[in-house]
């Protein structure tokens, strides 16, 4: 057996060392060999040692310009290794080859939606399916950047044709309920909840919006959904509440204090920080700045503004009973829409709270009590917290009707309270 045939056998049998010992020694001899480069590429590649396989499949491009394979792979590495633009030189090149495959085009608009080229992703998904029409990937994907692109009723029907393929993607239901429930479309909504349930998949959110869309009224939203929704939207959460839905309540209950307690506190502590938006607000007013919340990415994100001096990954009720401290000042902006029975919290934030200290928060609208209302989200009316105020041992100082942010283009109205200890 001559020394190519026995590296490949090598090569085929897993056995990386001989394989590279093979390739170096064909490669001595003959160094401007494309098909050895690109063997030894592979080799590296299996291996997961991306940077010589990158190497080796460069020199292949550079030596035979259209071998579209290594183009390919060298989309592959440099997508998984964060270079995104080089990805998409690479599978540009793949593609001007090979014109009719579906997975470089596929590829490709992965990579452009990376980049934050949306037009140039969503012409390369249409490519994808221009080769295979009923390319189930591509549909769903086309789907989700609809989506993100707040395109509802495009995504919609991009989220039906994956379901008229396969019933049962889960994912495809998963947004198709999103998307349903955002247009208001609440028969299709319920139905397409009922239907995750049966499969056993997100559960929890889709018991949840159940709930919401049909009357009943729980005392709280699961943690496992507040969690998975914030750690979904960490990533632009400042963008999407600040700039697209006009969301300014940190500022608004930062205006409650003026002329009455706008001194610097010794400890403030904000429940439920989210990325920090509170704590931006709130930092030159506090000496010690003290943020929790459930999500940990929505507390990577707030960790890397510095405006904390600690940061907890617990629920309100957890860190209240364990925590000893007494804070001056404790915020919740935007916090208790996902709390309906909020009895236990505030009898908690009373026994740690200072004496004289503020508590000031923000609900949005109910008629009566607490519901859970139709988007998933709870209103307390107001007659409900100056009872809770009164029972626990809070004075109520101040409330104001405010915009908590915008919901379809519409302003959706709450109370921002200001109680003393």
């Amino acid at each position: 057996m001559d020394l190519f045939a026995q590296t490949q056998k090598y090569h085929q049998d897993g056995d990386f060392e001989q394989a590279l010992a093979g390739y170096q020694a064909l490669l001595a001899e003959d160094q401007d060999n494309p098909q050895l480069s690109y063997l030894l590429a592979l080799l590296f590649f299996e291996k997961k040692r991306l940077d010589e396989a990158a190497h080796w499949f460069t020199r292949v491009v550079t030596l035979a310009p259209e071998a579209a394979p290594a183009h390919y792979n060298l989309g592959i590495i440099f997508f998984e290794q964060g270079n995104y633009p080089q990805a998409a030189l690479a599978y540009e090149e793949a593609a001007k080859l090979c014109p009719e495959d579906a997975d470089i085009f596929f590829n490709l608009a992965l990579t452009r939606k990376k980049l934050g080229q949306f037009d140039k992703a969503f012409s390369c998904y249409e490519k994808v399916l221009e080769i295979t029409p009923d390319a189930e990937d591509a549909l769903y994907n086309i789907g989700v950047l609809c989506k993100d692109l707040h395109h509802h009723a495009d995504g919609i029907w991009f989220f039906e044709q994956v379901i008229r393929i396969n019933p049962d993607h889960a994912q495809a239901l998963n947004n198709l309920g999103y998307l349903y429930h955002m247009e208001r479309d609440v028969d299709k909504a319920i139905t397409t909840y009922q239907k995750l349930i049966a499969l056993d998949y997100n559960t929890i959110m889709a018991s949840h919006m159940l709930a919401a869309l049909t009357g009943q009224t729980t005392a709280t939203a699961p943690e496992g959904y507040i969690r998975r929704v914030f750690d979904s939207f960490s990533e632009h959460f400042d963008e999407s509440l600040v700039d697209k839905l006009g969301y300014t309540v940190p500022a608004q209950l930062r205006a409650l204090l003026t002329g009455k307690a706008s001194h610097r506190f010794p400890s403030i502590l904000d429940m439920g920080c989210g990325t920090g938006l509170s704590g931006e607000a709130f930092q030159d007013l506090a000496e010690k700045l003290i943020g929790l919340d459930l999500s940990p990415k929505m507390l990577e994100v707030a960790g890397k503004k510095g405006l904390y001096d600690s940061l907890h990954e617990t629920d309100i009720c957890s860190f209240l009973r364990e925590n000893q401290d007494l804070f001056d000042l404790v915020l919740a902006a935007d916090v208790f829409i996902y709390v309906g029975d909020l009895r236990e919290i505030f009898t908690l934030v009373k026994k740690r709270t200072a004496i004289g200290g503020i508590f000031l928060f923000s609900t949005e609208l109910a008629d009566q009590g607490f519901c859970l209302k139709p988007m998933g989200r709870y209103g307390h009316a107001e007659s409900y917290i100056r009872d809770l105020a009164k029972e626990s041992g809070f004075t109520v100082l101040q409330v104001t009707v405010a915009n908590i942010r915008k919901e379809k283009e519409e302003w959706v109205t709450g109370y921002l309270y200001m109680l003393r200890a």
